[in-house]
């Protein structure tokens, strides 16, 4: 199995996501789950985590969380290592209970955090094990509504801080608006990560490539590909007229609506190259740098719904990459 890229930064805020093996249970009863919770506490504690938010459910467990000292693959592996190697003397068995190694997303401060720790939360909901999430006890919801039952790092009061004049205020509007991702859930917001690594608006993703460069692990790590911007124009030309079996001239006329290969190049572009955008827009039509961003927002959404497009882009990223 891939491994998945690993940037530990101090002050750094992650999502986390460890899976069982094969889909596999990683909790038989209560008592798996209180151990499981017990080594978060110590874990978190010896290293100071602040956590957003966490639930653990029968086959994976989600943590959000800022990491002050930029530990977050030894204290991940502390957990986890420590919970695999409990279980197995409970349960009196051997070999491996998760899914490799953890994954994480890098998230820019205070992006969304309404938003992911909901998606958090209502993981329970989504399983269908609760109705209500504050009533789920493997997971940090009910503190949220109940602080005299959060930890000393649950950092609930700096989620619901962003809304609302008081606490009682934020709370309220806090459960309206995790009725309304229960009854109409929303698209996940982990589904707009940049190269399943980052989140955050466009301009915290170019700070992190660049800060990013020379530091990529093994190129065989499918995010720290995704994550490389050493593609040139001409790369990029290349690869989209043969896809799209056009001339370059296509990919560099002006105003002309409809012109999938020119949107796919700018795309491309500004994920795989380091240049700024109005570079991109001047060399892609010739249009404002808004133009050439929206083209790249719009490219964006569609490949989430239009297989055909999402395939022909996928085509378009292994010849751009395979030669790095």
């Amino acid at each position: 199995m891939a491994r998945p890229l690993r940037i530990d930064i101090p002050d750094g805020i992650f999502h986390v996501t460890s899976r069982g093996l094969e889909q596999r249970p990683i909790v038989a009863d209560g008592a798996d789950r209180a151990r499981w919770t017990d080594l978060l506490d110590r874990v978190a504690r010896r290293r100071q985590w602040r956590v957003f938010a966490w639930t653990l459910l029968d086959n994976h467990c989600h943590i959000f969380l800022r990491v002050p000292h930029g530990d977050l693959s030894a204290g991940m592996h502390d957990l986890n290592a420590g919970y695999v190697t409990v279980f197995n003397r409970r349960h009196r068995r051997c070999g491996p209970l998760l899914q490799g190694r953890f994954k994480a997303i890098l998230v820019e401060r205070e992006y969304h955090y309404w938003e992911l720790s909901r998606y958090v939360h209502l993981n329970p909901v989504r399983a269908g094990v609760v109705a209500d999430p504050r009533e789920y006890p493997w997971g940090s919801c009910r503190c949220y509504v109940r602080p005299h039952l959060a930890p000393d790092w649950l950092a609930w009061e700096e989620v619901l801080c962003q809304h609302g004049r008081s606490v009682r205020a934020a709370q309220r509007e806090y459960w309206r608006f995790l009725q309304e991702g229960a009854r109409h859930p929303p698209e996940s917001p982990l589904r707009q990560t940049e190269g399943a690594t980052l989140l955050g608006t466009a301009g915290f993703v170019e700070r992190m490539k660049e800060w990013l460069e020379g530091k990529l692990p093994d190129r065989e790590v499918p995010a720290a590909r995704q994550l490389r911007r050493g593609a040139s124009f001409e790369d990029v030309e290349a690869a989209v007229c043969a896809a799209y079996r056009v001339p370059a001239s296509t990919l560099r006329a002006r105003g002309r609506h409809g012109n999938e290969a020119r949107a796919v190049a700018v795309y491309m572009a500004r994920a795989l190259t380091p240049a700024p955008v109005t570079e991109i827009a001047e060399r892609f039509g010739g249009v404002v740098a808004s133009a050439a961003s929206n083209l790249v927002r719009q490219v964006s959404l569609r490949r989430k719904t239009d297989q055909p497009l999402d395939a022909r882009l996928r085509t378009i990223e292994l010849a751009l990459t395979k030669n790095e």
